[in-house]
Parts: C-alpha cells; structure tokens; sequence
C-alpha cells in the first residue's frame, strides 16, 4: 500500500508517493488548478502512475485558510461579546506598525461595530460568576445576531479561559434557535488570557470555517470517487495532522500548512541523519522561510500574526522574507540595486519563462550563471528560456553602470545576505550560535543558495535532504497524528501554584487521550506527550514558555527549570524576584509512521562539465545528476547536483556525498 502527501500552493500542487515496503519515493508538480484543486492532484497522480484504490493514507496540506485571510475573502461574521468590551476589536492593544509614523492609519476591524452584539454577563478573572447569564436577554441578542445577515457567529465573551460555561451556553441556545448559523466560541480556539488576542482569533477563525469545510467536503468527495477509501488527514501549523472534522471546526490551525510540513520532514529526516540542531531554509518562489531546530525539536509559538491581526494559536515558529525564486530586482531612488519583496509570481513569472515577464528575477539570473539547464524544464512543468532572462537583465544592468553577468552575479549576491539576515533573527538574536547547528535547504530554490548562505554565517555542514523540490509534502508523510491544548493558570510558582498546575495537566492528559482515540484511532497506550509551562517574573506582562519533561516534584524545581531558560533566552537572570505560571501547554502525539529513504544506487557514470558565473568569473564546474551519487561517489565544488524539481549548487571548498538515508551531506574543506 502506499501513502500520499499533497501540498497545494499558489503555483504549484506538489506530489509525493511513499511505497513502505521498498522504500521508494515517488513526485511530482503539477501547476495549481484553484478552480478544482483536485484536478491538479489527479495530474500528479498520473504522472506516477498512482491509483487512489492502492493508497491506504492520504495527507493534504493547502494554502487556502492564508489565502483567505490575506485577500479578505472570508465570509462575515457576527460577533457576541460581555456588554462593555463591544469594542475590544475596535481598540487591540494600541500598538502601531511604525513605532515613529504619526501618519500611520489605524487597522479596520475584523468586524464592523453593526455586527458586534453584546450581553448582559460577566465572568472574573478567577472564573466565578459576577453576573449570571440573562437568558431572555441572549434570546433577544440572538434574535438581533439572525436578523443582522451573516451566517457565522463568534462568541467571545470576558475571561472564558477560566470558566466557559456562559459560551457554552450561548452556543447551544443559538444552535437550538437558529441551526443554520455556524457558531465560533473563543474558549475552543484560544482558551488563554489576552481579550484583543482571543476575539480576534476566534473571528479570524470563524470567518474562514465555511470556506475550509466545502473546500475539504468537496476535495473528500472527489478523492472518494476515485476510490480512496480511508480518512484524510490534514496538516497543521504546529507540524501535525488532525482528521478533516477537526480541520473544518478549527481552521485557523492550518494557515501555516505547507511550511509547517517542510519542517516536519526536516525533523525527521534530521533525525534519522543524527542531526539534532538544524536551521532549515524553505525557498521557493516568492518568499523564504527559516526556521531554527534545537534538541530535534522546533521552535514554537503562539505570538504569530496573518494579515496583520493577531493568530493566537501554537504552530512552528518560522520567519519568512520576501525573497524567492520570483523577486524582482530593481533599482531604487539612491541607485542601489534592490531584491523584492515584489514577485513576478508564476503570472508572467520570471523573464525566463517566456510568458511576457520583462524584469530581471533571482530565477533568471541563476539560469545566466549557469546554476540551472535551458535544456531542462523546471519542476517539469515549465522550460526556461536565456533569451528574455537575458534581455531583462541588460536594461537593469544598463541603468546600474554593468554588465549582464556582474548584475546576475550581484542579484544573487544579495538574495543571500537577505536570506542571511532571516536565518540571523531565529537564531543570533535569540541566543544561538548558527556554527552550531546544520543548514538544511529545499524548496525549489533552497538547495542553489545553500552554501553561499553558509559560507556567510560560517555553517560548516550542509544536508541536502531527498526530494528537496516536493520537502513539504514528504513532511506530510512523516507527520503523526498532533493535538495541542493549553490551560491559563495564573498562580505563584510555589507548591500551591505548582499543586494547581498539576491538576490542569492531568485533566489535559485525559482530554487528548479521548480526543486522539475518538477522532485519529490512537490507543491510550500508543500516547506521548510534550509539555511546557509558561512562567513569567511577578509584574512582567510577557510569559517564557519552558520545556519540561513532566512537572518537577518541587516548585523550587520548576523556578530553577525557568531561571535556566530564561538565562538562555536573555543572558540575564534575576534569581531573588518571585515568578509566576502563567499556562500549561501539553501537546499529545499518536504514533510516528515508519518513513526510510534508499541511498542512490549510483553506478559508473562521470560528471558531465558546464561553466559557472562567480566572483572569480567563469570558472569550470563538474554536473551531476543526484541519483547517481551512489556509495564512493564524492561531489567537489564548484559542480552542481541536478534532480527533478532541484538543483544544488556546490560552491568553491566544498565537498560531499550521499549518505545512507539518501541526504546529500555536503562539508566545508
């Protein structure tokens, strides 16, 4: 039997077939069809000579939630609130994107001030009950909610974290009245403090629930009928995958998708390497993603933003630039040549695709330089013409003062010092040293800078994993079944703060043990866990999240664990103030498939040669093709390592080979 992975994007749908019983690997892309995105799997599968009769598992990743909340195309929501706080989404926290911009404009709301209904009730902060429940007066605000039009509602009432039992009761009363409408609590996607944060989630949430459900509805559909027969599995921002259901009544969960899957596969493909600090670099073709793995574990949080409003929820912690395959260079006021965050996209595209492009991007200067073939179609889907890529560059290179080939070389001279400067703010700005750790690159384009970006943050080892152009749908494959659940605390971290911590774990534990059998089919048994306990010094308005392997016996323990962390994270600690918990995070984990990669067989063959455009000029460089680089086989740059859907580019004091697990290892000299 087989598995699937399936990464939709923008431009691309990428496949990836993974046969358990030879360990082979199968992909391919197909170019995006938004209109019926399963016509584009269907390509893919045929391509392989895939039958959806033979796949016992099917893991999907897609961009349509970020799509969605990046356009403003989610449906309308109507939002129930405490009376008072009806402005909470009006207010958010008084920050402004330009600290010193007196001219910046406020941020719309996510919903008008019409659509923001509130109710008599109030919760304290403890979570007892200050004003109960007015039922006549939720029927008659529900009644305003029907009549207002949207279809979706939002219920965010005040400190629902603590006691959600007023939101709970809004919910079935409207469920009982008004059964169309589609209700959102906030206490079931962000059960922790931070009014602004909460609501907004939970409306961000809300406002893409019907779309996500009739997309994975119809996408379950047509997979059904060309006789898949199993459930489908989707990824999540946070690196797992849950079943559709709780895909479509959580969809904010999958706005990282796709990125979240390359980095699941470069934990473990990592692993299986031996590879426990790992900085990954996803570059594809409008933007760069970098994320930092530490202790085999990627960095997480639950501070991140889409479309500029709040996303509360707990994924991969991932830093993405503008700078990809597609950005455009241009000039700019003071002369000075200039890299994105404007893309060509895949409409025209870059100059080399011949579709009417006419500026130069990093794409056509890499095919200038030589670092990829004319006569070779990229991804398999679109052949690249010198011509136009040519052209494109000369009028910049004109306006610049040099010629063609100095430009291309200066084009990607400077995506890498981007790129640098990302892989510098996940791992320098935060305590860590990138000498310690491995660069590992896919994406189409990742692989072609991936030694340059060494060379400059002075990363002496290199790991080109298999099917770099496909990464994230082979994470997909090696995701295992996730929940992630967190619980607000707020106690001094002594031995009542950590006796009450205890207990929230315990019920947490009970939770994912039931939700993992009921919606994934995962055995008590078969369950582990990952915890970590957000703490904070008395008087901070931030918490730290620490890692801890169970709850320590004494609270003196657990202050020790966050000084510890907290001397990492900032290079200064404060023994002698009190701290305090503020959450527990618990995240359940069902079992790990069993995913291993076959190192090339290799055989006989030679290098073919080509010239590659540098520093030095033009200097001559060996070809290889990747599933040639079998046991003894050793690449020495310059060369370049092409494959489907990539092409490494091995630089000057280079070297490297295949290993067992089929990653190309590349070291400095």
């Amino acid at each position: 039997m087989l598995c699937i992975g399936v990464d939709i994007g923008g431009t691309f749908t990428d496949v990836i077939v993974y046969e358990p019983a030879t360990a082979r690997l199968a992909e391919a892309k197909t170019l995006s069809t938004p209109h019926d995105p399963a016509a584009a799997i269907f390509e893919g599968l045929a391509k392989l000579g895939v039958s959806l009769d033979a796949v016992d598992r099917f893991v999907h990743g897609t961009t349509r939630v970020t799509n969605a909340l990046l356009e403003g195309s989610g449906d309308p929501v109507s939002v129930v609130t405490t009376d008072g706080f009806r402005d909470v989404l009006e207010m958010g926290l008084g920050h402004r994107p330009q600290l010193y911009s007196v001219k910046e404009a406020a941020r719309p709301s996510l919903v008008p001030r019409s659509l923001r209904h509130t109710l008599r009730e109030r919760v304290a902060a403890d979570g007892s009950v200050i004003e109960a429940l007015d039922t006549s007066h939720l029927d008659e605000v529900l009644d305003r909610v029907a009549a207002a039009g949207p279809g979706t509602v939002a219920v965010c009432l005040l400190h629902s974290y603590r006691n959600p039992a007023h939101e709970r009761a809004a919910a079935r009363r409207l469920a009982e009245r008004y059964p169309n409408l589609v209700c959102t609590v906030s206490s079931d996607v962000v059960p922790e403090q931070g009014e602004y944060e909460r609501f907004a989630t939970t409306v961000l949430n809300a406002s893409v629930r019907g779309t996500v459900a009739d997309y994975l509805r119809g996408l379950g559909t047509a997979l059904a009928g060309a006789g898949y027969l199993h459930p489908l599995s989707i990824m999540t921002s946070s690196g797992g995958v849950v079943s559709t259901d709780e895909a479509s009544r959580l969809p904010i969960n999958l706005a990282l998708s796709g990125p979240a899957g390359g980095v699941a596969a470069a934990v473990y493909v990592a692993g299986l390497a031996g590879h426990s600090n790992v900085i990954t670099c996803d570059i594809g073709g409008t933007s760069t993603d970098v994320c930092l793995i530490k202790d085999g574990a990627p960095l997480m949080t639950s501070d991140g933003t889409i479309a500029g409003y709040p996303n509360r929820t707990f994924q991969v912690e991932i830093n993405t630039i503008g700078a990809g395959g597609g950005s455009i260079a241009w000039r700019d006021l003071g002369g000075e040549l200039r890299i994105g965050p404007r893309s060509a996209g895949s409409t025209p595209g870059p100059a080399c695709y011949g579709r009417g492009g006419t500026e130069p991007t990093t794409t056509d200067a890499h095919l200038l330089v030589g670092h990829l073939d004319p006569q070779e179609s990229l991804g398999g889907e679109v052949q690249l013409d010198p011509a136009p890529a040519q052209a494109a560059t000369e009028v910049l290179a004109e306006q610049l003062g040099l010629d063609a080939m100095e430009l291309a070389h200066g084009i990607l001279r400077l995506a890498t010092i981007k790129m640098t400067s990302a892989i510098k703010e996940i791992s320098v700005a935060r305590g860590h040293d990138p000498r310690d750790f491995v660069l590992m690159p896919f994406g189409g384009a990742g692989p072609m800078h991936a030694t340059a970006l060494a060379d400059e943050l002075g990363i002496s080892r290199v790991l080109v994993p298999p099917v770099p152009g496909n990464f994230s749908a082979l994470g997909f494959v090696t995701a295992r079944a996730r929940h992630d659940y967190v619980r607000t605390v707020l106690a001094a971290a002594d031995e009542s703060g950590l006796a009450s911590a205890r207990a929230v774990v315990a019920e947490l534990e009970d939770a994912a043990r039931a939700q993992l059998k009921a919606e994934d089919g995962v055995e008590a048994d078969q369950v582990s866990f990952a915890l970590t306990v957000g703490m904070r010094f008395r008087g901070q308005s931030h918490h730290l999240a620490v890692a801890v392997d169970g709850l320590p016996a004494t609270a003196e323990d657990l202050v020790a664990a966050f000084h510890a962390a907290y001397a990492e994270r900032y290079a200064y600690v404060r023994t002698d103030h009190p701290a305090e918990i503020v959450n527990c995070r618990l995240t359940a984990f069902g079992p790990s498939p069993v995913v291993r990669f076959a190192a090339p067989s290799g055989g006989e063959a030679q290098p073919e040669r080509t010239r590659l455009y540098g520093p030095d000029g033009w200097v001559d460089a060996a070809v290889w093709r990747r599933s040639e680089l079998g046991p003894g086989i050793r690449v020495t740059g310059p060369a370049v390592v092409r494959e489907n859907g990539s092409t490494t580019v091995v630089g000057a004091g280079w070297s490297g080979a295949a290993d067992e697990h089929g990653n190309l290892l590349l070291t400095r000299d």
